[in-house]
């Protein structure tokens, strides 16, 4: 069955023939449908009201098996002409139209229409599932919709089914489902049915012979094995005599470890004056010397200790303040989010700065809208740190400012920024 769908569309070759088709397809089912002889079974006597898209479209809207959404999504896709390939192909394995002959014999006939309508997708759907139930179009009416269990109501959910298993396919199985329906390039024999050919010798200079037979290493009348040949004369070898070491060739017994070179005692010893401290070159213990260094003033400028910087670093300044005060550090991490719990913004930039100090640090949010800076607090006590944070033009491009004290008592702190309370 699928084999039979899959060479009725590969057999079309043109994306133009698929419109024609289709409604070639369309008419023939609902002219085989909606006939007065087949439905009871003797000849027409008055007209049928004519199958057209929109009673289908009022069969599937009053039955609610599928919404406006899905029926807009559909007709959107089927713009595409691979996507239309796909349809049909779905189609004609599902309703087993692809084993019919008629049904093959329109899609190998071609058309040289330059105008074809648009494609009528309700009408063809329903006309096929209802082809393959043997359920009569004539009996659809939208004014007596059927029910959910009867036969037209089973044909019009799998129609249904259809429409949004086209919607919802992924473009991955498109892809591979469009390869595989595409047909070969024009003209292309397969493989299996290419006559057998002679193979064509190439000509010189691409033409590179094999292995020649005449190089000495694989030549047979090159090397010869005579089993019989005589050996050549060995020369005889020649003895001298034997090697004799005596005690006398043998090295004297190592002597013992001499003691390091001695001052011959003929040459005298210089010694040079002992050395002696005075108390004037004593520095005298004042309280000035057992003073620590003065702090420096809140408003004092510190210098940097290197030209490549341009100011010095936030935890030298703070523990030149301090002075000889106990330090430690600590980690604090900036949030920042459009509101509570709610997505991170990115890019933003944060400061960090404490009260009396020329120097901070700074840096920007990362993609989940967090900053992570380590800073200097005391041991004992805590440090307050001023946190600044800009946001951006479209959320106003003001900046926005708080405080935190930390402490040697966590190892990390948290400061949220949030632009809204809620979420709208």
């Amino acid at each position: 069955m699928t084999e039979a769908a899959l060479n009725t569309i590969r057999s079309i070759r043109e994306e133009s023939h698929l419109p024609v088709f289709a409604n070639r397809l369309s008419r023939w089912l609902v002219e085989d449908l909606n006939s007065a002889e087949g439905a009871t079974g003797s000849p027409a006597t008055a007209s049928l009201p004519d199958f057209t898209d929109s009673r289908a479209k009022a069969l599937l809207r009053v039955t609610e098996v599928v919404d406006d959404v899905t029926l807009q999504d559909f007709g959107r896709l089927m713009q595409t002409p691979a996507l239309v390939r796909i349809a049909l192909f779905d189609l004609l394995q599902e309703s087993e139209l692809g084993n019919e002959p008629e049904v093959q014999a329109m899609a190998a006939v071609g058309s040289h229409a330059e105008s074809e309508p648009a494609i009528s997708w309700p009408v063809l759907i329903i006309a096929a599932y209802a082809w393959k139930s043997g359920y009569m179009l004539n009996q659809l009416d939208p004014a007596s919709p059927p029910g959910p269990y009867s036969p037209a109501g089973q044909v019009l959910k799998r129609t249904a089914h259809f429409m949004r298993r086209q919607v919802q396919r992924s473009a991955t199985d498109r892809d591979k489902l469009g390869r595989k329906l595409s047909q070969p390039p024009s003209g292309a024999a397969a493989l299996d049915r290419m006559t057998p050919q002679e193979p064509i010798a190439p000509l010189p200079p691409h033409y590179r012979p094999p292995i020649p037979v005449r190089y000495p290493e694989v030549a047979r009348d090159t090397v010869r094995v005579n089993p019989d040949e005589p050996l050549p004369d060995q020369r005889p070898v020649t003895r001298g005599e034997p090697l004799v070491i005596t005690e006398e060739d043998l090295a004297p017994p190592s002597s013992p470890p001499q003691p390091p070179t001695q001052t011959p005692p003929d040459q005298p010893v210089t010694r040079m004056p002992p050395i002696t401290i005075s108390r004037d070159q004593i520095a005298p213990d004042t309280p000035e010397r057992r003073r620590p260094p003065r702090p420096l003033p809140q408003a004092a400028i510190l210098m940097p200790n290197s030209s490549v910087e341009s100011r010095p670093s936030l935890t030298m300044a703070i523990r030149q303040m301090l002075g000889q005060e106990e330090m430690t550090t600590t980690r604090l991490r900036v949030m920042v989010q459009e509101h509570p719990d709610g997505p991170g913004l990115y890019g933003l930039q944060v400061r960090v700065t404490c009260a009396g100090i020329n120097s901070y640090v700074a840096g920007t949010t990362d993609r989940d809208g967090k900053f992570l800076c380590e800073l200097p607090v005391r041991l004992h006590t805590g440090l307050t740190y001023d946190v600044e944070i800009t946001w951006p033009r479209d959320k106003g491009g003001d900046g926005e400012r708080k405080s935190i004290t930390l402490n040697a008592d966590r190892t990390e702190f948290t400061l949220p920024f949030y632009r809204q309370l809620g979420a709208e």
